[in-house]
């Protein structure tokens, strides 16, 4: 939505369909409307129907295919709120809250908070938080010990993790263990301002 934006502001601003579809048009379309099928810019509006024709492919479309937005009934201000809440809800948003606010049923409800939270875990998952620890380790291939038993060309992964205690954990498939390698994957994916990074090299060291 657009910046300084509070509820009061987005069912004024986006109270009808018409007004949520150009949204999401200039949201989706930057630079003009393309084929999500085939990647054509020719494209044809067909305004009785909201849809869009390919004129390469012939393929019929409409701002909302390939989007949550797709295949729902619901209307569109309806589901800019439900976005608008659940991403300004620090303490979350349950299906039951969802069903009162919009006045829906509660199956609509839950669908609407699952459909959301996993687009946004897919665009943007959330940065590991509060006491995380990280690790490396070597998988595949032989065991070799020794000074470079773990450098290129002895069959062996590099596998790092990262755990936030009593949370979420990620593995990620690295080239090498090189504090910069590690350093990368810190900065992806854990908050900045996190009580302590742990390691089996390092000491705890608290971030300020």
């Amino acid at each position: 939505m657009k910046s300084k934006m509070d509820i009061s502001k987005l069912m004024v601003d986006y109270d009808t369909e018409a007004e949520c579809r150009t949204y999401l048009e200039e949201l989706r379309w930057r630079d003009g409307i393309t084929c999500p099928r085939c990647g054509g810019k020719t494209i044809s509006r067909i305004k009785a129907r909201d849809q869009f024709d390919c004129d390469s492919c012939r393929y019929q479309f409409s701002v909302m295919s390939g989007t949550i937005f797709h295949d729902s009934h619901l209307p569109l201000p309806k589901w800019f709120i439900a976005t608008f809440l659940i991403c300004e809800s620090r303490k979350g948003m349950s299906a039951n809250q969802m069903k009162r606010i919009l006045g829906v049923s509660y199956k609509t409800a839950w669908y609407l908070c699952h459909r959301i939270r996993a687009a946004m875990k897919e665009v943007s998952p959330s940065k590991l938080d509060g006491t995380v620890e990280m690790d490396e380790t070597y998988i595949g291939g032989k065991e070799h010990h020794g000074k470079g038993w773990n450098r290129p060309g002895n069959n062996k992964e590099v596998v790092i993790g990262i755990r936030e205690r009593g949370g979420n954990l990620r593995f990620f498939h690295a080239e090498d263990a090189k504090s910069g390698t590690l350093a990368k994957y810190i900065r992806e994916n854990v908050s900045t301002d996190v009580d302590v990074m742990v390691t089996d090299e390092l000491p705890p060291t608290q971030r300020q």
